[in-house]
């Protein structure tokens, strides 16, 4: 059987393992009901959509032609790799607020034209959109601030 669609079977193999990746996070939550879901319910309904769009995308790969791989590029990945890794580590000590602050500013440098004064106005509307969704209309109990 050939591969007719490399790029196509390297992006369903990275979402598979991605999905293996989350199952085994997932660990000991109570998946519960349709009626009544557990906190391991719905990531766990994600991971397994996305494990199956990864075997349908994989899939399709040996069936249809489609584009080469593409090679990596380092100077752009990087950074965004390291920003989510830094928000990761961040968002207990330091808060919401300066962790999404920091994830912007390193992601920034996977770009070779950012604009920083345009990086500024947007990091802000994107902060504030992130502390009235997620603490003030859900109620999640991130952080706003560091703890001193």
């Amino acid at each position: 059987m050939r591969v007719r669609s490399p790029q196509d079977m390297v992006g369903g193999i990275a979402l598979i393992l991605l999905s293996l990746l989350a199952f085994s996070q997932i660990g000991d939550l109570k998946f519960g009901t349709a009626s009544r879901m557990g906190p391991g319910y719905f990531p766990t309904l994600l991971a397994g959509l996305t494990g199956l769009m990864g075997l349908i995308i994989a899939g399709r790969s040996l069936a249809l032609d489609g584009p080469p791989r593409d090679r990596l590029h380092w100077r752009q990945a990087l950074p965004i790799l390291g920003a989510i890794l830094a928000f990761g580590l961040a968002i207990r000590p330091l808060g919401l607020v300066i962790a999404s602050g920091l994830l912007f500013a390193i992601a920034a440098f996977g770009s070779s034209d950012t604009k920083w004064r345009e990086l500024l106005v947007v990091s802000a509307a994107l902060i504030l959109f992130a502390v009235g969704l997620f603490v003030l209309a859900l109620g999640l109990p991130f952080p706003l601030w560091p703890r001193f």
